[in-house]
């Protein structure tokens, strides 16, 4: 799991049927100090994130299926959580 800020949402006309009815968004990654640390990727949104939030991204095998409900589904991160607020120690 990993920090990251959302900057934009994807757009697709044509995509594969497991993305249908998901909003897809672009995350950029941040380190702990709110600095970008990569390049931005795609993300399935499943908490109603918007542009500008900063949310919790989580990528592992099958987790997206699991809360999906999707046999085969090639979803690779997940938003999971909008953070309000966070201190580093």
């Amino acid at each position: 799991m990993y920090l990251a800020k959302v900057i934009g949402k994807v757009v697709s006309i044509m995509k594969h049927p497991a993305y249908q009815n998901r909003t897809l968004l672009l995350v950029q990654p941040l380190s702990l100090k709110a600095e970008v640390v990569r390049t931005p990727t795609i993300a399935v949104d499943y908490v109603g994130a918007g542009e500008g939030d900063t949310v919790i991204v989580g990528a592992g095998p099958g987790v997206a299926q699991e809360v999906f409900g999707i046999e085969d589904a090639p979803i690779r991160e997940l938003v999971m959580g909008i953070v309000d607020s966070f201190v580093v120690r």
